[in-house]
């Protein structure tokens, strides 16, 4: 034998050898031990209950803002726990960002890791930390494991910060303003590098909102102290607040603020005490003393006034008339002592930014809006018995506004839209026939076209301007005469009753440059017609106008209206309902070319391919491998003596190509303009996304069945079966990137050239070896066993060679398919 041919299946021994042992790098679900104990829990950088910790099975997909740890006991018992990060360790370790590896936290869990490639399987690291982003070691700056018979690296990254919320409030309300910190946490991690703004609540103290900056690799810390008069200037989560500062100018003003105490779905707002002030105007830190006094508010209105209260707009009448009362009580109260011990906003150089900043600009406009709450809250609490009878407004509005509503009334406008219908009817006519001397009668028939005119559907107008009821409506009405509607309502017939019916009766307060002027009602549910004892209802639409549908309560509820599909839509006048946009996986776009096949465009991206991490370039590759009734179609494109027979043992029009050599698979993928695919961009396209090579790892029933044709479902079922050998294409699931029979069916001729050690490998879009002689198959066919499917396997042929097994499918540049796409 040739030594040359001889080469590569020696030194193909020790891949062979270290493939199998490739197994004793992993781990699988039985290493994990529930319920054993962790000693010197308290070492780690992980906080748990105790310093003895009791180790549970591993849950997925890990939760955001938690860190967990893999500790090793033995060879085969390794230990899973969950807890809050520690700040100063966490800081201290060695971070390896998942997506920048290519890696997926289910995956790496089941990695063994090493600090060297000298170590031998059950020699890897004893502690390592994980995160839903990071792998974590606190040992090593490097990281190594094993996969596919190969040495892989992991590289660190800069590590990510931590920001951290400290407050002795059981009852802390904690809203990032500029981050994605979950509901009901007090820390973030991984954090990027930047300036994070939060907003402080808690009940009956003021809130505030604060500004921070975090290093690259730090713990920032807001320490949560509510502002009170009985303290300093406080609310600062790293320094002392600077001495004089002004903020910084709003193109916005703040007419209103909700009430201390309400809720947020509740609506009601109460006039701000100075809506006079814009929020540009200056922030004082400091202040001199003030002449004012803090007597009693004076107000006609009282809480037994209140509570005998019956109907909504009787209580809103009230309300103007205390609103009016507050208004001339402000100026008794003392508006430097707030900001005596108010926290002062942060300049923009103390947070390293420029005032003209976004992130700046953000933490200005919600600290000033934040400031007049507070000093709301606390004019209120100054302003004695005042706070109460808000209380009690807030109280009477919520539970007569909760009602359903229904508002008899006619319309101020009336457009019909008219339907003309053209029909053809019989006339006739009568005549006398003379014969002879008989007479008698005849009768003459001919047609006519009549053009016949219909009320199709109307629009119909109520309520006048600035009035409480602003809406139009346009549809129809079933179980009547549209005509006879449209005459009734145009007389104002006493008979017809038009009534609007309401979800209920809760408007919206419109104010302006912090006046209320106006209340209009928006929820509205069906417009009904009453005659006599029946009642007709409209099907169709209700429009607003847009000075009501832009205020921000109103957009709110009409968006909750379009997700659940109300059957009476109500939309703005001056815009349509917002349009989902629908998002597909990576590549998941599917093109059907009249003469090249249906192909999947695999866009641009990177992944671990055989150890290393490459970039790829789009491309167009087959969905399904090359059928038999597509393989005649590319023949008979060709002159009958460049043709060459199908040779397929397995025979069925939608069953894959069998029997091919190499050369004749590429000469039919040429022969349509394109190629084999290189090895790369075949495994690229196949793993879609997946760091295992396999499909079903993923799915709970972990089925193999499910996507691939192979020994199981195929060759075992002897040759009298029908599902004996490969089946029809795209008889099982697809991958998420829309390609069919990656694994399994009938393996898959590469472009690249098969050599048992690998030199190098690109960086960009790998072409495979430059020695060897034989090809690259992929994917396993019907008669492999279920290891033999992962797409990470590479097998070799001779190119001359075919088997009932072998098959191929087509690749094509990008542009081929867009440009001539039709």
């Amino acid at each position: 034998m040739n030594i040359s041919r001889l080469l590569p299946l020696l030194l193909l021994v020790p891949a062979i050898t270290m493939a199998d042992e490739d197994r004793n790098f992993k781990l699988n679900p039985s290493h994990f031990k529930v319920g054993n104990v962790l000693e010197h829990a308290t070492d780690k950088a992980i906080a748990l209950d105790s310093s003895v910790a009791i180790s549970q099975e591993p849950v997925f997909p890990l939760h955001p803002n938690r860190l967990y740890l893999r500790h090793k006991k033995s060879a085969k018992e390794y230990l899973w726990f969950s807890g809050e990060a520690k700040p100063e360790e966490y800081k201290n370790l060695h971070a390896f960002n998942l997506k920048d590896n290519h890696l997926g936290a289910r995956e790496v869990i089941g990695l063994r890791l090493y600090a060297s490639r000298q170590y031998k399987a059950f020699q890897d690291e004893a502690d390592i930390y994980f995160d839903a982003e990071y792998v974590y070691s606190p040992r090593v700056s490097k990281l190594l494991f094993m996969k596919n018979g190969k040495w892989q690296v992991l590289n660190e990254s800069n590590h990510p910060g931590m920001v951290q919320i400290q407050s002795d409030e059981k009852h802390l309300d904690v809203l990032p303003l500029n981050s994605k910190m979950k509901p009901g946490t007090r820390a973030l991690f991984p954090a990027e590098d930047g300036v994070y703004v939060f907003s402080f609540g808690t009940p009956d103290k003021l809130p505030y909102v604060d500004a921070g900056v975090l290093k690259p690799g730090n713990v920032l810390t807001f320490n949560v102290k509510f502002p009170s008069p009985d303290s300093v200037a406080s609310g600062s989560s790293e320094a002392t607040p600077v001495a004089v500062v002004e903020s910084s100018s709003s193109s916005e003003s703040v007419p209103a603020v909700v009430i201390a105490g309400s809720s947020s779905s509740s609506g009601i707002v109460i006039p701000s005490f100075d809506a006079g002030v814009s929020s540009s105007s200056a922030v004082p830190v400091s202040g001199g003393s003030s002449s004012s006094t803090s007597a009693p508010a004076k107000t006609s209105v009282t809480l037994d006034k209140v509570y005998a209260l019956q109907t909504l707009e009787e209580t809103e009448t009230l309300y103007d008339v205390f609103s009016a009362d507050v208004d001339k009580n402000v100026n008794r109260v003392d508006t430097m002592e707030f900001s005596k011990f108010y926290p002062a906003i942060k300049s923009a150089d103390s947070l390293g930014l420029a005032e003209s900043d976004k992130d700046y600009r953000n933490y200005v406009t919600h600290y000033n809006l934040k400031r007049k709450e507070a000093q709301t809250m606390w004019r209120n609490k100054k302003l004695g018995d005042v706070s109460n009878i808000y209380k009690a407004f807030h109280e009477k509005l919520d539970s007569l506004q909760a009602l359903p509503a229904q508002i008899n009334i006619k319309p101020v406008a009336i457009e019909k839209i008219v339907r003309t219908d053209t029909i053809t009817v019989p006339v006739e006519s009568t005549k006398k026939v003379t014969k002879g001397k008989a007479k008698k009668a005849a009768v003459d028939t001919t047609k006519k076209t009549v053009v016949v005119t219909k009320v199709d559907s109307l629009n119909l107008s109520f309520g006048a301007d600035r009035g409480r009821v602003q809406v139009s409506w346009k549809g129809v009405v079933d179980g009547i005469s549209m005509d006879s509607l449209v005459e009734m309502l145009a007389a104002g017939n006493s008979n017809l009753v038009t009534t609007l019916f309401l979800v209920n009766n809760k408007p919206v307060w419109v104010f302006k440059e912090g006046n209320l002027v106006g209340r209009y009602q928006y929820r509205y549910e069906k417009l009904g017609f009453r005659l006599g004892d029946s009642l007709y209802v409209g099907k169709g639409k209700f429009t607003l106008p847009r000075h009501i549908a832009m205020e921000k309560e109103v957009v709110e509820w009409l968006r909750k209206g379009l997700e659940s599909s109300s059957s009476s839509a109500i939309v703005s006048s001056s815009s349509s309902a917002p349009v989902d946009t629908v998002k597909t996986a990576p590549g998941a776009n599917i093109v059907e070319h009249a003469t090249r096949g249906t192909v999947a465009i695999i866009d641009s991206g990177s992944f671990r391919f055989r150890g290393k991490v490459v970039s790829m370039s789009p491309f167009a590759i087959h969905t399904t491998e090359v059928t038999q009734e597509f393989f005649q179609k590319i023949m008979a494109r060709l002159d009958s003596a460049k043709r060459y027979p199908d040779k397929s043992v397995f025979k069925g029009e939608k069953k894959p190509v069998q029997n091919i050599t190499w050369d004749n698979a590429q000469y039919a993928c040429k022969v349509l303009g394109g190629d084999l695919p290189t090895e790369a961009q075949w495994e690229f396209a196949g793993r879609a996304g997946s760091n295992d090579g396999v499909l079903w790892t993923a799915d709970d029933v972990m089925s193999v069945g499910t996507y691939a044709v192979f020994a199981e479902n195929s060759l075992k079922m002897g040759k009298g079966n029908d599902a004996y050998g490969p089946h029809d294409v795209a008889t099982k699931s697809p991958n998420a990137w829309g390609l069919y029979d990656m694994s399994g069916n009938v393996a898959e001729w590469t472009r690249d050239n098969y050599f048992a050690i690998t030199f190098s490998i690109e960086d960009s879009n790998p072409t495979g070896s430059y020695w060897g002689t034989s090809k690259v198959l992929k994917g396993g066919s019907w008669k492999d066993r279920a290891k033999e499917l992962n797409m990470t396997v590479r097998d070799d042929e001779d190119p001359r060679y075919w088997s009932d097994f072998i098959g191929f499918r087509c690749v094509f540049p990008l542009e081929r398919i867009l440009q001539e796409k039709r």
